[in-house]
């Protein structure tokens, strides 16, 4: 296997030419692909052209898109003239986007359209190092814009010098070496600011190695990518679905990823918890909507299904009665959501980016779709553990170490791990990896775990996250709202207890079922489009018994004793969750400040 990214994809291009690659949609709708071939020959027009435009080896080129062919084909032509590909993600704002092109220093742009044009207009007047900036999709750009050209200029470019240049191109291909940088990758920035995680090819490389041997992928494989480009699980296992000949299919956005999956039939998706949850509600959702006998037969088969879930997360057999009411089940109801869901074809879920919550674990698993969990950092390209890959599924863990990564449990603790896939460092941040990456190579992950006698490691919170009651005792937060989420009524939460006498928390209902849960039995209530029904005194009592039913499992001191109900979910407008969904604490903590006192007092 070569040691680099653009190695690894022209021993692919080479081996499995006539395969497809990449699937699109085109004019009609239909999907329409292209071989390993095809693409084979737009990274090399791309490569001809970045030189053509004086890309030089080493360079940071920012490229700035949602999911789309050119962002491979971008991704990959950067990589082969020897420059270093910094992605952002596109969901960010303008305020966002002007440091990270600052830091490092990037002449070049490769950005999407308009939208993220605009974004560019409003910081380039304090960027004076940005000199081209090309854009995939020219509609709605001005023909006299200063600086927008284009991609398909640099194509051109390439296309017509490809003799001259391609040889150019193959010197630097060959000339990158293991340690060559390969990317700058931004951190999510739950807290603090953003750190660039320098990966180099051979961290990418040997992190497809090893991720192969327990994320099986086939040559046959339709790979649905729905979560960011951006995003380095999902830019690593496109690697790794490059190196084995599977096709793939990149979602452009959120909003037709269920029009994807059905036009697709795929048989790999790598998707978020907040995903997987959000296919759960939608199915579960329409189970009730359901009227007169079908709807009594869905129903039925949702109250089943985290019961079936339930058996394969002790490791019983599910007995005569049970494998029957699951066939009856599977016929009538599973069997028919799994082909509405355009996922009748799937071999298996990966999971990654956050804890993935046991009971979605247990639903997706009772209705017949394989879930695995992948668990790793950008700072580690990312896998560093898998679950579920072979034997039994162990819930509420993240599996065991890919072959080429070492973990173990520090005395405080924490989750560290070295090998191969560590980071070269973060970009000019000499202090913060030393901090991150001791004397002896071990990362530290941030992460709390334990791990068992067969190796695998269940994360049990994270180090910075750690909140104090004024009485000492320390709070993991997120075992808490994991457990709080087992809920049918509760969306998602965030626990608070840092300095406060007791634990609270500011909870996102589910708002469908605790308006069924409460409006029976509440007369004159109102539905209103704000959702202030929310804050009366039956949903908070509803929600208040849930609680209190979740909360056995844990000490008395975790127990949620205060708590507000909101009346909307965290979004990423309001910045509130990362691009990956996760909860961004600081700022919540900020939005949410009166409510938090109100609790306090």
């Amino acid at each position: 296997m070569s040691q680099t990214v653009p190695g690894l994809f022209r021993q692919s291009s080479e081996r499995f030419a006539a395969r497809p690659v990449l699937y699109r949609r085109g004019a009609d709708k239909q999907l329409a692909n292209e071989t390993y071939a095809d693409l084979r020959a737009a990274v090399d027009r791309a490569s001809a052209g970045l030189l053509a435009v004086g890309v030089q080896p080493g360079e940071h080129v920012v490229l700035l898109s949602e999911n789309r062919r050119e962002w491979v084909v971008a991704d990959l032509a950067i990589q082969s003239v020897g420059a270093v590909t910094v992605p952002l993600y596109p969901s960010l704002p303008s305020a966002q986007v002007k440091p990270l092109i600052s830091r490092v220093r990037a002449r070049v742009v490769v950005a999407e359209d308009h939208r993220q044009l605009a974004k560019l207009d409003a910081c380039l007047p304090e960027l004076p190092l940005v000199e081209q900036v090309w854009l995939f999709d020219m509609r709605k750009v001005a023909d006299d814009h200063a600086l927008a050209r284009p991609w398909s200029d640099v194509e051109a470019q390439g296309t017509e010098r490809i003799v001259d240049l391609l040889p150019e191109v193959d010197r630097r291909v060959a000339a990158l070496e293991a340690d060559s940088p390969a990317t700058i990758i931004f951190t999510s920035g739950t807290t603090g600011v953003p750190k660039g995680a320098v990966l180099t090819h051979g961290n990418f490389v040997s992190n497809v190695e090893s991720s192969s041997r327990r994320i099986t992928l086939l040559d046959t494989d339709r790979l649905l990518a729905v979560l960011p480009l951006s995003h380095v699980f999902q830019r690593m296992i496109t690697y790794l679905g490059l190196s084995v000949g599977a096709g793939c299919l990149f979602n452009e956005s959120l909003r037709q990823m269920l029009g994807d999956m059905v036009a697709l039939r795929p048989t790999i998706m790598i998707m978020v918890p907040r995903m997987l949850e959000m296919i759960r509600d939608k199915v579960t959702s329409g189970a009730r909507d359901k009227e007169g006998l079908a709807g009594v037969i869905a129903g039925w088969a949702m109250a089943l299904a985290p019961q079936i879930g339930l058996r394969y997360q002790q490791g019983k057999p599910l007995g005569a009665w049970m494998s029957l009411q699951q066939n009856l089940a599977d016929q009538r109801v599973y069997s028919a959501v799994r082909e509405q869901l355009g996922l009748d074809q799937m071999r298996f879920t990966v999971s990654g980016g956050a804890a993935l919550p046991v009971e979605v674990s247990r639903w997706f698993h009772g209705v017949g779709l394989r879930v695995i969990q992948g668990y790793g950092l950008t700072e580690t390209s990312p896998v560093v553990s898998v679950n579920g890959s072979e034997g039994r599924y162990r819930f509420e863990t993240i599996g065991q170490p890919i072959d080429l990564a070492e973990v173990q449990v520090a005395a405080d603790g924490e989750l560290l791990t070295r090998g191969p896939c560590v980071m070269a460092g973060y970009f000019e941040m000499p202090e913060e990896t030393a901090e991150a990456i001791d004397a002896d190579g071990w990362f530290h992950t941030v992460d709390l775990a334990e791990q068992d006698a067969d190796g695998h490691i269940r994360i049990i919170g994270r180090k910075k996250e750690i909140m104090v009651l004024a009485s000492g005792k320390n709070v993991a937060p997120v075992p808490i709202e994991s457990c709080l989420a087992e809920s049918p009524l509760i969306e998602r939460c965030v626990v608070l207890a840092d300095g406060q006498h007791v634990v609270s928390a500011l909870v996102v209902p589910v708002f469908d079922a605790l308006w069924a849960a409460v409006s029976a039995q509440t007369e004159g209530l109102e539905r209103d489009e704000q959702n202030g029904w929310v804050t009366c005194e039956a949903a908070t009592l509803a929600v208040r018994a849930e609680i209190d039913r979740l909360s056995d499992g844990l000490a008395p001191f975790e127990r949620v004793r205060r708590f507000r109900l909101l009346t909307r979910d965290f979004t990423l407008e309001h910045e509130e969750v990362t691009p990956t969904l996760k909860l961004r604490r600081p700022v919540i903590a900020e939005h949410f400040a009166d409510l938090i006192r109100e609790m306090a007092e």
